[in-house]
């Protein structure tokens, strides 16, 4: 006989391990972490788009362009470091499948 209620209505630990791999939520929240970067730039861009709009002279407008190219070195930056850290993960987490054995050799 089925059952009703709330129990009923609850997946099972299997089925939720099932529909949710160990690795969905890493990725979940990479993704989540990437939007609010972009939103960060859009925001930066937004902010600086309204300084130049502003401005009233040419040294006043060299000054916000050199706050500009500053501010994106340092987003050029902090992109290269979380490249770099992913491909130490990357290499890290091949190296680890490769010595265990669990790779088929090529032919």
């Amino acid at each position: 006989m089925p059952q009703s209620g709330p129990q009923a209505e609850r997946p099972s630990k299997a089925t939720t391990s099932k529909l949710f791999p160990p690795g969905l939520a890493e990725v979940g929240k990479k993704r989540v972490e990437d939007m609010i970067d972009l939103q960060s730039e859009a925001a930066i861009v937004s902010e600086f788009a309204n300084k130049f709009t502003a401005a009233r002279s040419l040294p006043e407008t060299a000054t916000l362009y050199r706050e500009w190219a500053k501010r994106r070195i340092e987003l050029f930056a902090q992109d290269g470091q979380r490249f770099l850290a992913d491909t130490d993960k990357l290499v890290e987490t091949s190296t680890r499948v490769l010595a265990d054995g669990r790779v088929v050799p090529r032919s």
